[in-house]
């Protein structure tokens, strides 16, 4: 976790994949071709990412997700009970490839703080998810250093957009910032 603010930083998305759930494997049919095979160029402009409305699949109550990037790849441990609307909004994303392709546009390393991403390279995609707002999540766990948490602009204005906390940033916790995963 000491290295972590340091290449955390440096890392562009080739994409992110679920790995399926903790002590199982996911079916071959479903499984992802690995990163070098995948051709991504950012969010995949199908249907299902067009119509958020359509995404509403429950995630499994703890899931993981591989991060494969030009730095090094890491995963991400997401637990629906800390926030279910939460990691539900994730699961569809990462299983829609929704995240395939992105950068971090946001780092705030003086002191620690967060790395920001959550827009695809597609703005006809990235508009269709503008107003699909997702409705709070009770605060279960504090926004320590690895969790992952939706960024938001008020109450009830998740969307896409996610932060990973690169230090202790528990006073995001009384804003209503509710984590869902874990590095």
């Amino acid at each position: 976790m000491r290295r972590f603010t340091t290449w955390l930083c440096l890392f562009i998305f080739s994409a992110l994949v679920p790995s399926g759930l903790l002590g199982q494997t996911q079916p071959a049919a479903s499984k992802p071709a690995p990163a070098e095979q995948q051709k991504s160029t950012g969010a995949k402009t199908g249907a299902s990412l067009l119509h958020p409305e359509t995404l509403k699949a429950k995630a499994p109550d703890i899931y993981e997700v591989q991060f494969v990037t030009t730095k090094g790849n890491f995963i991400l441990q997401v637990t629906r009970a800390w926030a279910p609307l939460g990691a539900d909004r994730f699961w569809n994303l990462v299983k829609y490839h929704f995240y395939d392709g992105v950068t971090f546009f946001r780092v705030l390393l003086a002191p620690p703080f967060v790395v920001q991403f959550g827009l695809t390279g597609s703005p006809t995609v990235n508009k269709a998810w503008t107003d699909a707002n997702i409705k709070d999540d009770p605060v279960k766990q504090s926004n320590v250093a690895g969790t992952i948490t939706f960024a938001m602009a008020g109450p009830n204005t998740r969307t896409t957009q996610v932060f990973i906390n690169l230090g202790n940033n528990s006073r995001l916790d009384a804003s209503g910032f509710a984590p869902f995963g874990k590095i």
